[in-house]
């Protein structure tokens, strides 16, 4: 796929304002994009995707770019997304927290809540916006990665700045459908050994709430599991349980729904389960029907089972082969 290249000295000075505004808003999200007072309108953006993967390239002089709670309700983009700081020093904001990188560091923010970034100097950065319903990660974790410090350069953050370089070489060939699907899926566990590699454990939950939990997940092959007999289960009246799954942010079917589309998630990458059809994987995990299989995992992963199991099969043989 072709690497894109736009540059405000493309236009005529007179029009470079708005033509940046509307180029970073199309390569990126939905913001409001305003340079510095007295800064002259010159940027370039460089953009590419795979697998509904975006990797975009960044660099102008003073801005400040903000993601608006407006913005937010009316956009469709919902990206978990990592900005590497190349040059210069910025603030970023989200969910009550800053963060402030340089050279070599990075943050995860998330398109789906306001952020802003604010830079004081000349800046780049690479971004990749990765669709979030394709991480096996749930809200809280997301949540709980925004507007924190990576090194890029220490740990499993020092893996990032590499394979993004590397993307820009690999996708510029023409890639196989496949191929790019595994590429994407790569990315995307990047995404989720950074956000678990820095999420804090949780609090301990209610007494109540830690039991009901453990009951789920070990029933979940059990198709009549639901609010009411986990509540019976737990010796407590379905409201209250309605009640603590509220609190923690996520009702009781909805946990039930995750937990069983993680578990066929995992079952269809283990090597050993290679020959299992996705329904008996299904099966196992409570969800007898196939066809509510394939429509649940698409709208929580944005691919079918059988295309998930695919691209783990091509991450593997690359693996193999390198």
């Amino acid at each position: 796929m072709p690497i894109v290249r736009i540059d405000t000295a493309s236009v005529p000075e007179a029009d470079r304002l708005d033509f940046w505004q509307s180029t970073v808003c199309d390569q990126f999200v939905a913001l409001d994009v305003r340079p510095a007072d007295g800064a002259a309108v010159d940027g370039h953006v460089s953009a590419l995707s795979v697998g509904g993967t975006h990797l975009r390239r960044i660099a102008s002089g003073p801005h400040e770019f903000v993601r608006t709670a407006r913005q937010v309700r009316t956009a469709d983009e919902d990206y978990l997304q990592i900005a590497l700081a190349r040059r210069g020093r910025t603030l970023v904001v989200q969910d009550g927290r800053e963060a402030t990188i340089g050279p070599g560091e990075f943050v995860i923010y998330d398109s789906s809540r306001p952020f802003s970034f604010v830079t004081s100097d000349d800046f780049e950065y690479s971004v990749c916006l990765h669709p979030k319903q394709h991480l096996p990660l749930t809200r809280a974790e997301m949540a709980a990665v925004t507007a924190i410090r990576f090194d890029g350069r220490r740990g499993v953050g020092a893996m990032l700045p590499p394979l993004l370089s590397s993307l820009y070489r690999v996708i510029d060939d023409d890639l196989t459908d496949s191929t790019a699907d595994a590429v994407a899926q790569t990315v995307g566990d990047l995404f989720v050994a950074l956000v678990r590699s820095r999420v804090a454990p949780a609090a301990p939950d209610n007494m109540h709430l830690a039991r009901a939990r453990a009951h789920v997940r070990e029933h979940l092959a059990d198709r009549d599991l639901d609010p009411a007999s986990v509540a019976a289960a737990c010796a407590i009246s379905v409201s209250y349980l309605y009640k603590l799954f509220a609190e923690s942010g996520m009702s009781v079917a909805a946990t039930i729904r995750e937990e069983r589309l993680l578990g066929c998630w995992h079952d269809l990458r283990r090597p050993e389960l290679a020959t299992t059809t996705v329904a008996a994987i299904g099966h196992r995990w409570g969800i007898a029907d196939p066809a509510h299989l394939s429509r649940a995992f698409r709208a929580r992963f944005g691919c079918s089972p059988s295309e998930h199991r695919a691209a783990g099969r091509h991450v593997g043989a690359a693996a193999d082969v390198g």
